[in-house]
């Protein structure tokens, strides 16, 4: 999947964006580039049920791991 990055700006003039095909905190790398094109300050963030995914899936694939060591 590729790497996405979806900008909606409100009637209010609000601005929100929200990342596609980007894995775990990766999208944290998006934030200072957003605020520098958009002209704009980040006044609060919050992390996708993909991240979450992806951090348990990274969590789960080492604990496998550890126990196949321990075999």
């Amino acid at each position: 999947m590729t790497h996405r990055v979806t900008v909606t700006i409100a009637k209010d003039g609000s601005i929100s964006a929200e990342t596609h095909g980007v894995t775990g905190s990766k999208c944290l790398d998006y934030i200072p580039l957003l605020e520098d094109l958009l002209g704009a300050e980040t006044v609060s963030s919050e992390f996708t049920e993909d991240y979450r995914r992806t951090s348990a899936s990274v969590e789960n694939t080492a604990s496998q791991q550890q126990s196949q060591w321990n075999s």
